[in-house]
């Protein structure tokens, strides 16, 4: 026996659609000062030193925001990291408006690379919101990024594409289209052998449903979280996410990769964040 989705009122869509549109609202706003931090040193946010008596991880994090989104959209995360001990945070920045998202993954390998060379590892963490999960998963199944992550992490991320994605202008935005080359090819194996994957995503995103931010993929490991009432942009802010993330980051360094114990649900493929 199915039993189908709980019918939600007209009104309580109608408040997620106003969340949905005010954060977007306030992610345009962001943009100008997302970009004149990354273009001037001396306006770099202040970071928060670690807590007293962390341990100090080398390994880097670096994070890729989504379509017409910026570096901004990281703070809270980036602040929490940093707290947590991840001083090697690094914000990734594009346009998707002029650029194809193969040069987009290739500049996010290039960053992830000097990112690895400024901190003496060989190794980081990646995390990519919407488009910049998609991203993530290219740069590590297409261009060879696999045998230096640990963790991918991506959020709210269309794996199988958004009808949101048809409004889009440029190459970028027909990738994300339900069916695109782009994603049919990244349904098909690729270099990600050792990369274990913890996608988020959120019951009330009206741009990326569940059914296509969350990962299924083969022979990997796949830690798949909900965030529940949280909207696309939200989710970046929810203390859920911020905590599951630094925690999954911690048992990644802590196991060298290895699945950790306590982090994840008794069934790997979901799990919940309250």
């Amino acid at each position: 026996m199915s039993i189908g989705r709980p019918v939600v009122p007209d009104w309580v869509m109608g408040a997620h659609l106003a969340r949905e549109v005010a954060e977007m609202a306030w992610a345009v706003l962001l943009l100008p000062w997302g970009a004149t931090v990354v273009g001037d040193p001396a306006l770099q946010p202040v970071h928060p030193e670690p807590a007293e008596g962390t341990t100090l991880r080398s390994a880097p994090v670096v994070l890729v925001h989504g379509y017409a989104g910026s570096p901004a959209a990281w703070w809270p995360l980036e602040r929490e990291l940093r707290r947590a001990g991840f001083t090697n945070v690094h914000a990734a920045a594009y346009n998707a408006m002029t650029t194809s998202l193969d040069d987009i993954a290739r500049g996010l390998v290039a960053q992830c690379h000097e990112a690895m060379r400024a901190a003496g590892t060989d190794h980081l963490h990646v995390v990519g919101h919407s488009l910049g999960g998609v991203v993530v998963r290219y740069a590590v199944h297409r261009l060879g990024l696999a045998r230096h992550v640990g963790t991918a992490v991506t959020v709210a991320a269309p794996h199988r594409g958004t009808h949101v994605a048809s409004l889009g202008w440029g190459g970028v935005a027909r990738a994300l289209r339900p069916g695109s080359p782009v994603l049919e090819d990244l349904e098909r194996p690729g270099d990600a052998v050792g990369v274990r994957w913890v996608a988020y995503y959120s019951d009330r995103d009206l741009i990326v449903g569940p059914d296509s931010a969350r990962l299924d993929e083969d022979g990997a490991r796949v830690v798949n979280v909900a965030v529940p009432d949280v909207g696309h942009l939200g989710v970046l802010r929810a203390q859920a996410f911020l905590g599951s993330v630094v925690r999954q980051l911690l048992a990644a360094e802590e196991e060298a990769g290895r699945p950790a114990p306590g982090l994840v649900a008794a069934d790997p493929s979901a799990a919940t964040v309250a």
